[in-house]
């Protein structure tokens, strides 16, 4: 039959509770210490790595800020020369129209000149054959065959 002995259930019992008391002192306080340290480290990390993405998204914001600045300077830039492209090929054109403008009236002068001049010289030939018809009267008695003659020969110097 099973006996209880009260004195081997206590001994059992202060060797549970001693051995409780010993891995207490021994183990748990050491692992206990070991674990907060471990969580101390992993909760130093997690904040690192949130300054670090907080960081790193104000860098994103700020280079998309920059790009942003760059492509509306680029696009000032490409509308700046544009318009200067078209004043300068505006002021070409105009300066292309005045030449021309001078051109023609200079053309227009000479012509005017030349006209003044074949007029005066027309003049002078004129006067001159009206001179030579005339001796040529004067010297002779003159025909209207004559006259046809002189006429034909005019015409024909003149011609």
């Amino acid at each position: 039959m099973l006996e209880i002995n009260i004195w081997e259930i206590g001994v059992h019992i202060l060797n549970v509770i001693i051995l409780f008391i010993v891995l207490r002192l021994l183990l748990y306080k050491p692992i206990l210490k070991f674990i907060k340290k471990r969580e101390n480290i992993f909760a130093d990390k997690a904040d690192d790595l949130d300054d670090m993405e907080k960081g790193l998204v104000q860098q994103k914001q700020e280079y998309q800020q920059m790009m942003s600045e760059a492509n509306n300077e680029a696009a000032s830039i490409i509308t700046k020369s544009n318009e200067m492209a078209r004043d300068h090929a505006r002021e070409i054109l105009d300066n292309a129209k005045e030449h021309a403008r001078d051109l023609v009236v200079r053309a227009k002068k000479e012509i005017e000149g030349e006209k003044v001049q074949a007029r005066m010289d027309m003049k002078s030939d004129i006067a001159e054959m009206a001179i030579q018809i005339a001796e040529k009267v004067l010297e002779r008695e003159v025909s209207i065959d004559d006259n046809r003659k002189i006429i034909d020969e005019f015409f024909e110097r003149v011609g």
